[in-house]
């Protein structure tokens, strides 16, 4: 078999399950532009050995945001404008049961490679002759580590950047080995030039082995002045606050947000209560000053609003969570009209299926999810 044949046959054995990367991230108010000249952004970028750059931050603070801007912007805003390979993966539990995998991961880089650069099969070359004598039917999990570190012992033609979001979200199972892999491959001694751009919550096994040869960024550190665009653009069109009231109120966000931007969201919601029910400025305020400051503590307070509202919607509510939490994709908008227009013990008035149907399904959603539930696309 020759070399295209079986360059072609080895990505075919690389596909992966797409993670639909796109679709989670969610761009926020405000500029990220703040990345290109971070001091450690600067430093990792610049540097001319292999190093890792670990973006850690609470959940919901912008990491897969700031992720994805990177991954968009990277080859216009490096300054030497050379080609370079560039892979990325996000783990997440929320998609299908492989992503959030290692040997999915594996697969997907090593296969974003391969494609964009038929040169580096060379890399692969020795396990996947040894991999195609077997009976297996997928490449085996040590063969595709050892494919993944050769890059770090024999250069590839052009520089390396790998992008993954999540890590925290990834199975447990081996993650400490794969955390060593990564620092492995941005060891100083290895002749090349291998760029990693990590993102995660603090964790401890990452924690552990950021030496200061690598790079840290917290979010919490840098998008303070982000999140005061992001409350200053609803307090003002939304809240209708003004003069030292706005300033007040943004800056008590900007102070306990502690980088979250969900919390802000969520805070958001509540505020729109207030508002909605004639609450003055001073009002808004003070009742802010009453809400969690803990994103699990706000949550809870949120879903004790649901439990405790009309037995419809917490009905509803229930329904549409169980769908959505269990489900191994995430549902389409005329899914979950379907699921909520089925008969059952506490909905039994209806004649029929197409009866059951909700017109307004967008809104009932939004109502009965409490602000947690996001209709991404388009509203039935």
């Amino acid at each position: 078999m020759d070399h295209a044949n079986l360059n072609a046959e080895c990505l075919r054995f690389l596909r992966y399950d797409d993670t639909r990367y796109d679709e989670i991230s969610k761009e926020h108010h405000g500029s990220l532009k703040w990345l290109w000249t971070h001091p450690q952004y600067l430093g990792w970028s610049a540097s001319t050995t292999s190093s890792l750059l670990y973006i850690e931050g609470k959940p919901g603070s912008g990491k897969s945001t700031l992720a994805k801007y990177f991954k968009e912007n990277l080859v216009e805003t490096e300054p030497d404008g050379s080609p370079r390979t560039v892979a990325h993966y996000f783990y997440t539990f929320r998609g299908t049961q492989l992503e959030p995998t290692h040997v999915n991961m594996l697969r997907s880089l090593l296969c974003s490679i391969l494609e964009q650069d038929e040169s580096t099969f060379f890399h692969f070359q020795r396990e996947f002759r040894n991999f195609r004598g077997s009976n297996l039917s997928q490449w085996p999990y040590d063969s595709l580590k050892r494919v993944l570190f050769s890059f770090a012992v024999h250069p590839a033609a052009k520089p390396l950047y790998l992008i993954i979001d999540a890590m925290d979200e990834s199975e447990e199972d081996d993650r400490r080995g794969i955390i060593q892999l990564l620092c492995r491959l941005c060891a100083k001694e290895n002749p090349c030039n291998i760029k990693v751009f990590l993102a995660s919550r603090p964790l401890a096994e990452l924690q552990y082995r950021i030496e200061d040869s690598h790079h840290v960024i917290r979010m919490q550190d840098v998008n303070k002045d982000d999140i005061c665009r992001f409350a200053d653009d609803f307090l003002d069109k939304d809240l209708k606050l003004k003069g030292k009231m706005l300033r007040e109120t943004r800056n008590y966000i900007a102070e306990n947000a502690e980088g979250v931007f969900v919390w802000v969201a969520l805070i958001k919601n509540e505020l729109l209560r207030y508002a909605e029910s004639g609450y003055r400025g001073s009002e808004i305020l003070r009742q802010l000053k009453t809400l969690p400051r803990e994103l699990e503590a706000l949550y809870e307070r949120i879903f004790s609003r649901l439990e405790n509202g009309h037995f419809r919607d917490t009905q509803d509510g229930i329904l549409l969570f169980r769908f959505i939490f269990f489900a191994l994709r995430p549902l389409t908008v005329e899914e979950l009209r379907d699921a909520l227009a089925v008969p059952d013990a506490h909905n039994p008035c209806y004649e029929d299926f197409e009866q059951g149907k909700i017109d307004a399904i967008g809104w009932r959603i939004e109502h009965c999810g409490g602000g947690f539930l996001e209709i991404k696309g388009r509203h039935a």
